[in-house]
């Protein structure tokens, strides 16, 4: 396992990393996390033309907050303007940032027509650009979050983890998979670990962490500076420190969790509606827990669906 990372000013206890996901990476799933043993957060990714001309939008202000008891939390931002970007780390700088993510490794087509995520990977220069505004704009540091190249042919991660090295960037992440890949496949770590001998900056490897046992691997294999985690934290905070939750333990995070969330969100209709995905997860491979999802999720009302949740989960916990 790794020490200390360094990230700016800012020095956390190792190098485990939550990876930005869109609708999930929220103020409470940060603070679940935090709690079980990650060390390093940031917020899902926000893009900077929205952060500039609409920061009173709802999805704006909820992807975009940041609790003054979570800091500190870097802060993920998106696009393909230079200034734009680096006008966007200055707003994201006054909401509480503790370093600024430039993702360049979302292969949602939406965002890759836009010029914005993994499709900097065709323009490095560009990148290198953004990142050097966003160091005009501000004087926090910045990280940036790759894949390992466009398409199989098309690997380039020395040279964009070289260019953003230059660049200012502090700390490179890298999903070891193309864009053209999105999330299938497996994960090339040996990519990853071929970058840390080119570059001074602390490299951080993400892809295909599912178990605790995955993290130890990754670095004793690697020798990389941090790992990242993000599908596999979903419904498993504990990959994070290693722990095996009972039944109980696991039913209580997952009501912890759920009043963060309806304390966060406030609309409670809403609020249960976000959470089911959350649910899903936390019940993955449990006794008859595709049953329970099929009758649960049909039901509307939300007292009636937590009765039914309670039920389940006192079930299984008296067969345990």
């Amino acid at each position: 396992m790794s020490g200390e990372i360094q990230i700016g000013q800012h020095t956390y206890p190792k190098g485990l990393f939550l990876g930005p996901m869109e609708g999930i990476t929220d103020v409470p799933f940060r603070k679940l996390v935090r709690k079980h043993g990650c060390a390093v957060t940031c917020t899902q990714m926000i893009h900077a033309q929205a952060l500039i001309k609409a920061p009173d939008a709802l999805r704006v202000m909820e992807t975009s907050h940041i609790t003054q008891s979570e800091k500190p939390v870097g802060f993920q931002l998106c696009g393909n303007d230079p200034e734009m970007v680096g006008l966007a780390a200055k707003i994201a700088k006054d909401k509480g940032a503790a370093f600024i993510d430039l993702n360049m490794g979302c292969p949602a087509k939406n965002v890759v027509n836009n010029g914005g995520g993994s499709a900097l990977l065709q323009k490095p220069d560009l990148a290198a650009k953004i990142v050097e505004s966003i160091r005009k704009h501000t004087d926090l540091p910045t990280t940036v979050k790759i894949r390992v190249g466009w398409t199989d042919d098309a690997k380039n991660h020395v040279e964009v983890g070289k260019m953003m090295e230059n660049a200012g960037a502090s700390l490179i992440a890298v999903h070891a998979r193309t864009r053209s890949q999105k999330y299938t496949g497996k994960a090339n770590w040996d990519l990853v670990k071929e970058l840390k001998k080119y570059v001074r900056i602390p490299v951080v490897g993400n892809g295909d962490i599912t178990t605790y046992q995955d993290i130890e691997n990754r670095f004793n294999e690697t020798k990389l500076d941090g790992v990242m985690i993000a599908r596999g934290a979903l419904g498993n905070p504990w990959i994070f420190s290693g722990y095996t939750p009972t039944i109980q333990e696991r039913f209580d995070t997952l009501l912890e969790h759920l009043e963060d969330h309806l304390t966060f969100y406030g609309d409670q209709d809403r609020s249960y509606r976000t959470f089911r995905k959350h649910i899903v997860w936390y019940t993955t491979g449990l006794r008859d827990s595709a049953e329970f999802r099929d009758a649960a999720f049909k039901e509307r009302d939300n007292q009636k669906f937590m009765n039914m949740l309670h039920e389940y989960f006192k079930k299984l916990t008296n067969e345990s």
